[in-house]
């Protein structure tokens, strides 16, 4: 695979790497990648995504990406945030956060 063209940017070349894998901003470890040289993606093996994904559940962090609906309550919009997502990020009810735009599509929230 090394010195291939890179898929995503069809301009870079392939090289392997050691890289830092994070998912959610929690540092899982340092894993052997092919990475691509102009636009920086980067490609585990399957063995390698295997370990990978073998530590995220370990650590409660697979599947915490989930798809919620906006609802009313009263004349308010409300988001609902699903029980794992919430006991990883250690929210309770009447946790203060402060919501902002980040861009036309984006919401972010932070806990304050």
């Amino acid at each position: 695979m090394e010195n291939e063209t890179c898929a995503m940017c069809n301009k870079g070349k392939l090289k392997k790497k050691i890289v830092t894998y994070k998912v959610y901003g929690v540092e899982l470890g340092k894993f052997p990648a092919y990475s691509c040289d102009k636009c920086k993606e980067e490609w585990f093996d399957e063995e390698t995504a295997q370990k990978i994904e073998k530590l995220e559940k370990e650590k409660g962090l697979f599947g915490l990406s989930k798809e919620t609906k906006i609802s009313y309550s009263g004349n308010s919009l409300i988001i609902r945030i699903p029980n794992d997502l919430a006991k990883f990020m250690k929210l309770e009810k009447e946790t203060p956060v402060l919501i902002h735009p980040e861009g036309g599509n984006r919401i972010s929230i932070e806990i304050v």
